[in-house]
């Protein structure tokens, strides 16, 4: 797994490519992996780590949704601390 700086950046270009939400999830689910690729650094997240999963509901007129993104815990971090840094 790449280092926090490197993690910092995935989470920087995740958010600004409009991959991941920059606000806060609705929902935040823990266990193990399932070997989903993670949002932020697109590595999958093997059964013996930990995944946080963050759901975001929208409607789209009538239909209501629900995002759900996959996360390494250090890829969660690195992505919370880049949607709550101040912007310029």
């Amino acid at each position: 797994m790449p280092d926090e700086p490197l993690l910092r950046e995935h989470a920087r270009a995740a958010i600004r490519e409009g991959r991941i939400p920059l606000r806060y999830p609705d929902r935040v689910w823990g266990g193990p992996g399932a070997g989903e690729p993670c949002a932020v650094c697109e590595l999958p997240i093997l059964r013996d780590q930990l995944e946080l999963e963050i759901q975001f509901a929208r409607s789209d007129g009538a239909t209501p949704r629900l995002d759900k993104f996959h996360l390494h815990i250090r890829c969660f971090s690195a992505w919370e601390m880049e949607r709550t840094k101040p912007r310029t």
